[in-house]
């Protein structure tokens, strides 16, 4: 009898442990969670190397974030360098005007509670969270001090916005860029910005080539990735979304350059490495069909080729949770004798529109809003630039024939 109340006290309390446990464990659970909940607002594909600057310059740069947060973090990337790059200070704030920001807003950057930090070549650093509420669809200016200068700088060459350049001196810390800066028109090491969000639901990458890139467009954030952000905020909080503009100029689905990494060489870093990624929108491939145009169209690669990378976008989407919405080519005709490969790019758009939709989670018919209803092989008169890049009122169309259902 004793040996039997003592295994039946050994049992409840095993019981009661076990209760409290998962009681801890789900408070656990819920506080990570919280903490946790870190959504990629602003990205940028890092692409190209060159250039340098002297030591002691700081590079003040701007980007447009989507969804908004009350904490902010920056990632910075030396992915294109060939030597290890010190940053010596950094800092964040809200954007006034020009190089200028609000000074009540102007937060240091910390890495492990350092102020400095060395970027490893080909490597990335992510920030400390900094205290600082971003509103939707805002500019934020980041600004890194380079105390030894640096050398094949990785950059940003689509970022559509105003870097400003000053030196020698640390100016992370004015609110007020010192007079003399010099402008450039890429940006420098930042490729993505994260907010602590309770309201975004996750991000949206659009990924592709000069046309998601903003090509055609004119001014700030008026490429259709920026208009699609615009119209995701527009919804109630729990339906909102950050939108990534992931176009690199000239891009191509299946092969690339060094400076130039096709679709399928950075999908893994550009879109499967973003905090929060729930979907990414795919609009590559025609600069693939486009590269023997003025040599010999039935040469490879072929609509079929294209297909195979796109079934290889999925793969690796669908297997990290990512859902993917397929586009289809829109009209070229009279760029860069693209008229060439029509024929290619009508077949690619039949298979995306018979077969391919069957792959992926959704389809947006690019080509139905782009092109001309009485001359199809064309672009729409009203959106028409240099016969592929449509203009502001083309992207805003693009924008719009996104279903908002398929990022649900």
């Amino acid at each position: 009898m004793t040996r039997r109340l003592r295994t039946l006290g050994l049992l409840a309390a095993i019981v009661a442990l076990t209760a409290g446990s998962s009681s801890f464990a789900a408070a656990d659970v819920a506080a990570a969670d919280a903490r946790s909940n870190w959504v990629t607002t602003w990205a940028g594909p890092v692409q190209s190397a060159s250039g340098a600057t002297a030591a002691g310059t700081t590079v003040r740069q701007i980007v447009w974030v989507t969804v908004g947060g009350d904490h902010v973090r920056v990632k910075f990337s030396n992915a294109m360098g060939s030597a290890p790059v010190t940053i010596g200070a950094a800092s964040i704030a809200l954007k006034t005007s020009g190089s200028s920001v609000d000074a009540s807003t102007l937060r240091p950057l910390t890495f492990g509670g350092k102020a400095s930090v060395d970027l490893p070549i080909q490597g990335t650093v992510l920030s400390d969270a900094a205290d600082l509420a971003v509103p939707a669809l805002t500019d934020v200016s980041i600004s890194i001090y380079l105390p030894n200068g640096s050398t094949n700088i990785t950059q940003y060459p689509g970022s559509k916005k105003v870097t400003y350049v000053f030196g020698p001196g640390d100016a992370t810390k004015q609110a007020d860029f010192p007079a003399g800066a010099t402008q450039a028109t890429v940006g420098y090491f930042v490729s993505s910005v994260e907010v602590q969000s309770g309201k975004a639901r996750g991000s949206v990458a659009a990924v592709g080539d000069s046309i998601v890139a903003g090509g055609g467009s004119t001014g700030e954030n008026t490429k259709w990735s920026d208009r699609l952000a615009a119209r995701l905020m527009a919804l109630p909080a729990p339906l909102q979304a950050g939108v990534l503009g992931l176009g690199i100029g000239g891009n191509r689905l299946l092969s690339g350059a060094t400076t130039n990494p096709a679709a399928l060489a950075r999908f893994d870093r550009d879109v499967l490495g973003m905090a929060g990624i729930t979907h990414v929108i795919m609009a590559d491939g025609i600069n693939d069909l486009g590269s023997v145009a003025l040599t010999d169209p039935n040469l490879p690669p072929n609509p079929d080729d294209i297909a195979f990378g796109m079934r290889q976008i999925v793969e690796r989407a669908h297997a990290r949770g990512v859902k993917v919405i397929a586009t289809t080519m829109g009209p070229a005709w009279g760029f860069r004798g693209y008229e060439n490969i029509e024929a290619k790019r009508l077949a690619y758009n039949k298979w995306m529109r018979e077969e391919g939709v069957k792959l992926v989670d959704g389809l947006v018919d690019f080509d139905a809003v782009l092109r001309d209803p009485t001359n199809p092989s064309h672009m729409n008169p009203l959106y028409l630039t240099d016969g592929i890049h449509p203009n502001n009122l083309g992207h805003q169309a693009m924008a719009d024939a996104v279903n908002l259902l398929l990022l649900k």
